[in-house]
């Protein structure tokens, strides 16, 4: 067998893997960038509704489609710098969320929380090659002040049950009518036929 019968046997055989490997790795690449638009659109659609079960089921995405790549013979992974950028303001962002009892103020933390907020979803457009300023990212959001208002009864309707089921308050009662029935009538009736008797 000739050279070039072995290396036209070869790519015979070699060819359809290769071409299944790289369709693999090109749906793979197509899966991660469709994972990362989502968790971005999310983000982007519930900015204003930082509760919403959306917006932290996105949050809580970023570690793993922003992880890098595993490299197999070293048992490693790699990350670009924008990937790095990412996983760093979600890290700033996810430590700063659990101390707001540390702040004097909760107007401070919350001001704090936007900028982190900000810092994110800035290093995340960047990832994805979205050409957005932090001011568009934070300013150019439409929230209805019903929203608004709506979330804040429901936190403080919350808040005010655990701490009535907690114990640390009670239910206020107040008495505003108490109902006249025939029982309560003849009560009454004995009660200054009886007053009548003595002053007699």
């Amino acid at each position: 067998m000739e050279y070039k019968d072995i290396v036209m046997t070869a790519a015979v055989i070699i060819g359809p893997i290769l071409a299944v490997e790289i369709q693999k790795i090109l749906e793979q690449f197509r899966e991660k960038k469709q994972n990362r638009f989502n968790i971005f659109r999310t983000l982007m659609s519930t900015r204003s509704q930082r509760l919403h079960r959306d917006h932290v089921q996105a949050l809580n995405m970023i570690d793993i489609e922003f992880y890098g790549r595993k490299i197999p013979l070293i048992k490693t992974r790699f990350q670009t710098k924008k990937e790095q950028a990412v996983t760093h303001a979600w890290k700033s962002y996810n430590n700063h969320l659990n101390k707001a009892k540390e702040y004097p103020d909760i107007n401070i933390w919350i001001s704090k929380s936007d900028d982190l907020f900000t810092d994110l979803l800035y290093a995340i457009a960047q990832a994805m090659n979205y050409d957005f300023d932090k001011v568009q990212l934070q300013r150019d959001c439409y929230r209805p002040i019903a929203h608004g208002d709506l979330e804040t009864t429901q936190a403080n309707i919350l808040k005010g049950l655990e701490d009535i089921f907690s114990g640390k308050t009670s239910l206020p009662m107040t008495i505003t009518n108490i109902p006249f029935n025939e029982t309560n009538k003849r009560d009454e009736e004995t009660q200054a036929s009886n007053q009548d008797l003595r002053n007699s």
